[in-house]
C-alpha cells in the first residue's frame, strides 16, 4: 500500500520482457520501497517509465526523495553496503545480480534520483533460471 503522501505514476505503455517474473517483481518492489523510504514523510512522487529502444527495453524509476550522496552513488550496488539503520545492504546488490542474470544492466543517477534498468530484447533461453513468459 502506498503512503498517502506519495503518488505513483505508472507507465502509459506496457512492454513485455522475457524474464523470471518473480525475480523481476522482487527487483521492482525493492526499488519502489527504496524510493518510498527516500521520500519519507514529505509529499513526493515516484514515476515509472518504460520504453522500447532499438534492441532493448528501458525501465526508469524516478523519485523526488532525498538524493544519494555522491560518495555513496558509486557503492550502492555493492553487497553489504547500506546507509540505513536497519538495512542489510543486500537489496540493491541483489537487484543488480538479478538484472545481470537477465543480460541487463542497472544504473543510478541523481537530480532527481533515477534508477535505469536496461533489458535486451533477445534473451538466451535459460539464462536466468526458471522461465516465466
Amino acid at each position: 500500500m502506498t503512503p498517502k503522501n506519495i503518488s505513483i505514476k505508472l507507465p502509459d505503455n506496457d512492454i513485455i520482457i522475457k524474464c523470471d517474473v518473480k525475480k523481476i517483481e522482487i527487483v521492482l518492489i525493492n526499488l519502489i520501497l527504496n524510493a518510498i523510504q527516500a521520500i519519507g514523510k514529505n509529499a513526493g512522487h515516484i514515476t515509472i517509465n518504460s520504453k522500447e529502444i532499438d534492441n532493448h527495453y528501458e525501465i526508469k524509476i524516478q523519485n523526488t526523495g532525498e538524493s544519494i550522496s555522491d560518495s555513496n552513488l558509486e557503492k550502492i550496488f555493492e553487497p553489504l553496503f547500506t546507509t540505513k539503520y536497519q538495512g542489510t545492504g543486500l537489496g540493491l546488490s541483489t537487484c543488480k545480480n538479478v538484472i545481470e542474470q537477465h543480460g541487463g544492466k542497472i544504473s543510478v543517477k541523481n537530480n532527481p534520483t533515477t534508477f535505469t534498468i536496461i533489458f535486451p530484447k533477445e534473451v538466451k533461453e535459460g539464462s536466468f533460471g526458471r522461465s516465466n513468459k
